[in-house]
């Protein structure tokens, strides 16, 4: 029974993965196992995955047919022999080689059932931020070592930074929702919540790889994303965490990216849009509004009727017909 199981989906990422199982297999503490499941991938990963195993005897291998990285996490809970479980995205890494130990020794120390520190990102021109200034993301960091309420905390991102006790996990039925996007939050809302406490850790314990995760927008995606909000948005209604229902509303906010001019017609989004009880949201920060570019009828609008002010002119479009009209000069 080893006292620790690393699970790690992986899909096409052989030009990442040594350096993820590296910083995994050279880690300081030993008592460990390492639990791979490939993803379907058609690139060489499985051939890294296979040659990392017949050197080290606590890989376990599993394949499965592509069906996501939540789906391959479950099954690695469903397999994981560990006390505690954690999980890594094969593109990422640990930066530090003493980070699985530490995690280990706090949470037992601290008779907690889950434990993590701060997150560092790596961006493709090799910059590493540490440091998050954006209030919706300042969750990502740990400024001491301390137990922590999580109705004090309410953050929802960055779950790849702790470890969790595997029996409370499975005695909660804790796990990773069927989605293809935004299945993380709702797991690691949902883990804190019932664990009601944590302990932190200011040391930055996981590595992520930012700038390289390109998402290409199908409707299942989207639909995935849709379903991950709804689910913490009524989570975090029931359980009166209006901090959470706030963050979740900008993480709306902040994949406006996903959504075009198609979407005025997405019946999912408009349920979404029209469910949000924006008194909740208004408690925590009164300032907030809805972004324009995911609201359905402001799209619409946009798309049949605009005005843009240029230097010397303003442009309205009607129904895609543009007319130039010369500014008047002050």
């Amino acid at each position: 029974m080893p006292e620790l199981s690393v699970i790690i989906p992986v899909y096409n990422v052989e030009k990442y993965l040594r350096e993820c199982l590296d910083s995994v297999v050279n880690q300081t503490f030993k008592d460990i196992e390492i639990i791979l499941i490939d993803d379907g991938s058609t690139d060489k990963s499985l051939d890294i995955c296979k040659e990392y195993a017949q050197n080290d005897n606590r890989i376990k291998i599993l394949k499965q047919q592509n069906r996501g990285a939540g789906a391959a996490r479950n099954e690695g809970i469903n397999i994981a022999n560990g006390e505690y479980i954690t999980f890594v995205d094969s593109d990422d890494y640990y930066p530090d080689l003493k980070i699985l130990e530490n995690l280990y020794n706090n949470a037992k120390n601290n008779n907690v059932y889950i434990c993590g520190g701060s997150l560092s990102e790596l961006h493709d021109d090799n910059r590493i931020l540490t440091q998050y200034t954006d209030d919706t993301f300042k969750g990502y960091s740990f400024d001491e070592n301390k137990i922590i309420n999580y109705e004090d905390y309410q953050f929802d991102y960055g779950f790849h930074r702790f470890i969790y006790n595997l029996k409370f996990l499975k005695d909660n039925n804790i796990y990773f929702p069927d989605y293809k996007r935004f299945q993380d939050p709702p797991f690691f809302v949902r883990a804190m919540y019932f664990a009601q406490k944590f302990y932190a850790l200011s040391q930055i314990t996981y590595l992520l790889r930012f700038d390289h995760k390109k998402v290409n927008w199908t409707s299942e995606k989207k639909k995935a994303l849709l379903n991950g909000i709804a689910d913490n948005l009524k989570f975090a209604k029931k359980h009166n965490l209006e901090k959470l229902y706030y963050l979740t509303c900008e993480r709306l906010n902040q994949h406006s990216e996903a959504f075009t001019f198609q979407d005025i017609f997405n019946l999912q989004l408009y349920k979404l849009i029209t469910s949000i009880d924006f008194t909740i949201v208004k408690k925590y920060n009164k300032h907030f509004k809805l972004s324009s570019d995911i609201n359905p009828v402001t799209k619409f609008l946009k798309t049949i009727f605009s005005i843009k002010n240029k230097e010397n002119h303003k442009i309205i479009t009607i129904l895609g017909i543009k007319i130039k009209l010369k500014r008047k000069k002050n």
